[in-house]
């Protein structure tokens, strides 16, 4: 009788692990979702993009930026802060967001899409420049005289 007794508690006290393992796990799996669903977090991913994209973008006075990197660099933050703007104004509230942040962020717009049109530009004009570059190189016909390609080349042998 105490063998059969014992057993049945240790079954009891198993399936009452097992349950709560099962409990937790399910507890943990709906906090994670929530979390990923919480929009708080996701203003603060945004932001945190947006903050790394600026100290990348201010790396720029130490080193000179190729021209595609800058309008690549400029081109992502201009989206950013076009989505950080739309989502402070969504759930600024909620989330505690301070009060001027999102009319900051839309002064700061002008800027950056100068600053992305100039960058593209550049970028646009140095593809450009490398294009016309790699065909005014080639001489026509082996050249043409002394001033616009070297001495010409006369044929050899029997004529």
């Amino acid at each position: 009788m105490k063998e059969s007794l014992n057993s049945f508690f240790f079954r009891r006290f198993a399936f009452g692990r097992l349950a709560l393992g099962v409990f937790l796990a399910g507890l943990f799996i709906v906090s994670a979702a929530r979390a990923a669903d919480d929009p708080c977090v996701a203003l603060g991913k945004l932001m945190a993009g947006r903050g790394q994209l600026i100290q990348h973008i201010q790396g720029y006075k130490d080193k000179k930026p190729s021209a595609d990197d800058a309008c690549s660099a400029f081109t992502s933050l201009a989206k950013a802060t076009i989505s950080s703007v739309a989502a402070i104004e969504r759930d600024g509230a909620w989330c505690r967001a301070p009060d001027g942040l999102a009319d900051n962020l839309k002064s700061q717009q002008a800027q950056i899409e100068t600053a992305k049109t100039n960058a593209c530009k550049a970028a646009a004009d140095q593809k450009k420049a490398a294009a016309a570059g790699a065909t005014a190189q080639r001489p026509p016909l082996g050249g043409t005289g002394d001033i616009l390609g070297g001495p010409m080349k006369l044929p050899q042998g029997a004529l």
